[in-house]
């Protein structure tokens, strides 16, 4: 374990990940933040904190840490703008005596280089003669192996982990860069935590368990990035945040415990928003997601799922507009119109990703009614109403074309049919696709957006064209909660309502679903619906692949307010 958190340390950035990992040390220890990290000019200070000092006498002082990655060389002592002694005067000449707050004035203030390498032995004289010229002045050097001792022994208490524990970290860690690999280890490592969490009676060893399981989450993520495969950091982030809600609602959601969500949300961003950057170029290329694959099949389901993680991110940032419209703490209306603002771009990005990958609007698997909700849920909060009905009229203008003239029609939770009518024609012309749920889905968003040409002419295509397909939706019940954290509840849970028959009018229709919403909405009752944690239900359906709840389109129908 020591080796695999020397090699994270050691490859962790100076801005926002280094200087992270530096504050949870001092927090861990007692030491309070005064002011966080910021970019801009900080007169070498990056991180201000008062506290006891745990690496020394015991005495409350204010701790001054310039933040620098790599070794202490003489490149990064003496040989650029932000070089070590340049960041060393800036905090002695001008921090001190400008920016100190006026009740730590008094406290002994210790200046410390914190940096993830080692310093070079030819440095040592240097920093020794730097340092004995200012004698009212303590002065500390932490470097990376003294970063891992504490990461250790504050953050992850190794020698509370079982062997098995150890060894699952290290497996994960191991076929990272497996592409195929199915998270059999990652997994075990979350449900040995949870049983932990869940079998004891102590406050503070369940809030040690949150905090353990979060930093191994980040190591892992980490590892991820370093394997160049952030596919799998957004999976294990996915895994995290769904297990980290199932263990939070288990017992009395205490305050600590609340913190430890939020930080656990934070990470799952931090994650969706690297892997978003790496690749929201591709949205504006032509076919772009289809020449890495060899076949529309394939292209497809690439396609879903650039789009799903796109739209998560987005109804994420949406999640987080929504916390802080409702919150009180200063300047959280500036920072929820950022989210705002950062959403509605990923909703364009996810509008031109599907134009420019047409065959979108083709779906081969009735599955994929996850990603088309989940963009129109996106498109719809935003008020981007027209959007919306543009990609409704797109999908149901194609998906009858493609049945039509190819027998093309989405197949019901079959990936071997799917694949086997996607090679052989004859076996397709003469398939029998007998029922959908992906067709009723466009039906239901007819009548959400409002749009009664849409509904007519799905009713059209559904009697003329569709007259053996059986209309379906599946919906949750009581047990359905328990499983989505883990697994794919559509097995064991719910029901599908089979048969619907579509009115000759919208209205008509429309007044049946909302009457069914109004006595038959189990999910209305899952602890993230109730706390307003709604992203979490979809997290769950894009990874486990559970249909989307009808609650999150059909409230729709009820709410006086629709777009945010």
């Amino acid at each position: 374990m020591k080796l695999i958190l020397a090699e994270y340390i050691n490859s962790l950035k100076e801005d926002g990940e280094l200087d992270k990992v530096i504050q949870d040390i001092l927090r861990a220890n007692g030491v309070e933040m005064f002011s966080k990290p910021e970019r801009g000019r900080q007169y070498g200070v990056d991180i201000y904190a008062v506290g006891k000092d745990f690496t020394d006498d015991g005495k409350k002082k204010v701790f001054l840490i310039t933040v620098k990655q790599g070794d202490l060389d003489r490149q990064n002592w003496n040989g650029e703008i932000n070089s070590v002694r340049q960041s060393l005067d800036d905090i002695r000449e001008v921090f001190i005596p400008n920016n100190l707050a006026p009740q730590h004035k008094k406290l002994p203030i210790k200046i410390v280089v914190a940096y993830n390498g080692l310093i070079k032995q030819s440095m040592q004289q240097n920093w020794k003669g730097y340092t004995s010229q200012y004698t009212n002045l303590d002065f500390a050097l932490w470097e990376g192996d003294f970063l891992v001792e504490q990461f250790q022994h504050n953050l992850l208490n190794e020698s509370g982990f079982s062997n098995k524990l150890r060894s699952a970290v290290r497996k994960t860690i191991i076929h990272l860069e497996n592409r195929d690999y199915q998270f059999g280890d990652f997994v075990q490592v979350l449900d040995m935590l949870e049983e932990e969490f869940k079998t004891t009676k102590f406050k503070k060893t369940k809030l040690r368990v949150l905090k353990e399981m979060r930093l191994l989450v980040a190591v892992v993520i980490k590892y991820c990035d370093e394997a160049d495969n952030l596919l799998h950091a957004v999976k294990c982030s996915e895994k995290y945040v769904l297990r980290l809600w199932s263990m939070f609602i288990s017992g009395k959601p205490e305050k600590e415990f609340s913190k430890e969500v939020v930080e656990g949300f934070y990470l799952h961003r931090d994650t969706l928003e690297k892997y978003n950057a790496k690749f929201s170029f591709i949205v504006d290329i032509k076919d772009g997601l289809g020449r890495s694959v060899g076949d529309a099949l394939s292209y497809g389901t690439v396609v879903y799922e650039q789009l799903g993680i796109w739209c998560e991110t987005g109804l994420f940032y949406l999640q987080m507009y929504e916390f802080l419209t409702t919150g009180e703490a200063e300047n959280a209306q500036q920072a929820a119109m950022i989210y705002r603002e950062r959403a509605t771009i990923l909703a364009y990005e996810a509008i031109r990703l599907v134009n420019n990958n047409q065959i979108f609007y083709t779906p081969r698997y009735d599955d994929h009614l996850i990603e088309i909700h989940m963009l129109l849920m996106l498109l719809y909060k935003l008020g981007l109403k027209q959007q919306a009905i543009d990609i409704l009229f797109g999908l149901h203008k194609h998906i009858a074309e493609a049945y039509s003239f190819s027998r093309i029609f989405p197949v019901h939770r079959d990936l071997r049919t799917v694949a086997e009518l996607e090679a052989n024609t004859d076996v397709r012309i003469g398939y029998d696709y007998n029922s959908s749920y992906l067709f009723t889905v466009l039906v239901e968003w007819s009548i959400v957006v409002n749009s009664p040409r849409l509904y007519s002419s799905l009713l059209g295509v559904k009697d003329k064209l569709l007259k053996e397909i059986t209309l379906l939706l599946w919906f949750p019940d009581k047990e359905t909660e328990i499983k989505i954290y883990t697994e794919n509840a559509n097995n064991d849970s719910g029901y599908a309502l089979s048969g619907i028959e579509l009115c000759k009018s919208m209205p008509e229709y429309k007044e049946l679903v909302e009457e069914e919403y109004d006595y038959n909405c189990f999910e209305k009752e899952f602890s993230f619906i109730k706390e307003s944690y709604w992203a979490i239900g979809l997290i769950a359906s894009r990874h486990f692949r559970t249909h989307v709840f009808p609650h999150y389109w059909r409230k729709f129908l009820k709410d006086e307010v629709q777009n945010i």
